[in-house]
């Protein structure tokens, strides 16, 4: 079975940053407003044309540490001696090696990704995407990511991207392995990170011990080796769906859009609730009416990505005059992070009901 690396990466950033996407292999080509298609399967990206006409960047430096790691992965110091020489990137001269990071693998395919970040560069304006849609459809349909609707999902334009100075991404090809890097002791620090990217010294090392067990990405490339310029780490990503319906931060292909109102959240609910669901669509507009009772839930499938001006109103069953909420969302396309969207009711009667949006 083929490993998909960069799709496991991804997995493990989006436990911090829940729209990103990573870059497993440092592509270089991965920019603000470069144009391709994302495989949602595999993670990995395809250049389609450099850069979209009309972009303007803005750059914000950051000095800080990436780290993540898979269960399992440990790294620590371990005595340095008898590791070998280090070129010494900042004088060219051979040394001996001063200090060792010892990482260590519990499980195959356990992943770590440590970095001196040196900050991220977006584009300006996310409203060029929509002015340029003719230029990106043209595109789109050079590589058959087009249809009679509009653009594909996966198919658009990096937004934003994080860049290192140095670092490394690391995975194992079996269980309990292990490698070691070498290096000055300033050097390793500012490698991974440990002390920002600022001060004296270069970010240099020398793989020493068990290399052909792991899978590496490294920034520089070669030991001893100085990084020329920063790479990126990973990245944000806006796709189209359903016509010209902008998706900010695509992560993976939606298709339709999903509601879900439940009632369980709470095992007080015991309201009665007359829900209904209204939206446009290019069409005409559309209306979904559903009961839910205390302790059940009611699901609304199968919404087209084109719908907008959608409003959820909840009335909840009283006697007397019943207690209406309504929730509205212009473009849930845009806004409803992976498509979906989950609405909880609330309340014991005869106390106040609620109608809550649980955002992802």
């Amino acid at each position: 079975m083929t490993i998909r690396r960069n799709r496991v990466f991804t997995d493990l950033l989006r436990g911090t940053y829940g729209t990103i996407w990573g870059n497993w292999g440092l592509n270089p080509s991965i920019k603000p407003g470069a144009v391709g298609i994302i495989d949602g399967d595999s993670g990995d990206f395809k250049l389609v044309a450099d850069a979209l006409p009309g972009i303007e960047v803005s750059k914000s430096l950051q000095s800080r540490k990436w780290d993540f790691k898979s269960s399992g992965v440990t790294c620590r110091s371990v005595s340095a001696k008898g590791q070998g020489l280090i070129l010494d990137p900042s004088t060219g001269v051979e040394v001996k090696p001063e200090a060792a990071l010892e990482w260590t693998f519990d499980k195959e395919n356990a992943l770590t990704s440590e970095f001196a970040i040196s900050g991220e560069h977006s584009i300006c304006n996310l409203g060029v995407l929509d002015d340029q849609y003719e230029w990106l459809l043209a595109q789109a349909r050079k590589v058959n990511m087009a249809t009679s609707a509009g653009i594909s999902e996966g198919f658009g334009v990096v937004t934003s991207v994080i860049y290192a100075n140095s670092g490394l991404n690391a995975v194992s090809k079996k269980s309990k392995a292990s490698f070691t890097v070498a290096g000055s002791a300033s050097g390793l620090n500012r490698l991974l990170g440990e002390e920002g990217i600022s001060g004296n010294g270069k970010a240099s090392y020398l793989f020493t011990s068990n290399s052909s067990e792991v899978e590496t990405h490294t920034l520089p490339a070669k030991s001893g080796e100085v990084a020329t310029e920063p790479l990126p780490v990973a990245y944000y990503f806006a796709s189209f769906a359903g016509s010209r319906v902008l998706i900010p931060s695509w992560i993976g292909k939606i298709g339709v859009l999903n509601l879900h109102v439940d009632s369980k959240a709470s095992s007080l609910t015991t309201y009665v609730t007359k829900v209904t669901l209204a939206y446009q669509t290019p069409s005409g507009p559309v209306e979904h009416s559903s009961t839910v009772i205390g302790g059940s839930s009611a699901s609304f499938g199968d919404i087209p990505l084109t719908a907008t001006e959608m409003v959820l109103t909840a009335e909840f069953v009283n006697i007397g005059a019943n207690t209406r909420k309504s929730l509205k969302w212009n473009t849930p396309a845009t806004e409803w992070l992976g498509g979906t969207r989950t609405v909880n009711l609330t309340g014991t009667w005869p106390g106040a009901p609620e109608m809550t949006e649980v955002k992802n």
